[in-house]
């Protein structure tokens, strides 16, 4: 079994004093832009004490690392063992400062690199059944508005909707920072007509500063 060499740049570094906290090198910072407090993640990161030659060429382990547990393929279990030491964490932020990252308690040691950060999405990170199917939603046309994101389903095939009632009809995938949900046409007129009566009630002045900034049409 030959290891072919694969080139990884770590992105930072998991430090565990005083607190557990990602320490993100300062070429990299830059790309948290749009990371809040409170937002989950998913961490990808290089176990570099299982990144020997013997212990990549481990195929199979007890899990958790107890005997009685029958022998078991790395890909089904939780292993630092494997061909390419990876692992993942989802972690949630709870504070961000310059340079750091700090999350939740994890087991890697102090010292492991990082080489990806990536949000929490419910959609691709739990999957579940959904009424609009991944290759349905209009990913290019999605709209983020603050931790809100809007993914629009396609307008293909409606000749096969004439017998389908608005609310049948699943319209739109809605994000809400980590949660995922759908709205059919006629809860996403609901949604519409709810939020103009919530413009129609900011004070005037502040519709008047959002007419002049163009946000919105007058």
């Amino acid at each position: 079994m030959n290891f072919e060499p694969f080139k990884i740049t770590p992105v930072g570094f998991v430090r565990k004093e005083p607190e557990t906290h990602i320490e993100i090198l300062p070429e990299f910072w830059e790309a948290t832009e749009g990371l809040r407090e409170g937002d989950w993640v998913k961490l990808v990161l290089w176990f570099h004490g299982s990144d020997t030659p013997a212990r990549r060429r481990i195929l199979k382990v007890h899990p958790y690392g107890n005997p009685k547990n029958p022998l078991t393929g790395v890909f089904a279990t939780r292993s630092p063992y494997r061909p390419n030491p990876i692992a993942l964490y989802t972690v949630r932020i709870h504070r961000i400062e310059e340079g750091r990252l700090y999350i939740d308690e994890i087991d890697a040691l102090d010292g492991t690199p990082v080489v990806d950060i990536k949000i929490f999405v419910e959609r691709y990170d739990c999957p579940k059944e959904v009424p609009i199917e991944e290759r349905e939603a209009e990913i290019p046309k999605g709209r983020m508005i603050g931790e809100v994101n809007i993914i629009p389903r396609k307008a293909e095939h409606l000749d096969e909707l004439e017998e389908v009632s608005p609310e049948e009809y699943d319209a739109l995938i809605l994000e809400i920072g980590p949660k995922t949900t759908t709205l059919t046409a006629k809860e996403l007129v609901e949604l519409i007509d709810a939020l103009n009566e919530v413009y129609e009630s900011l004070p005037v002045e502040i519709r008047d500063k959002l007419r002049t900034r163009g946000a919105r049409s007058p």
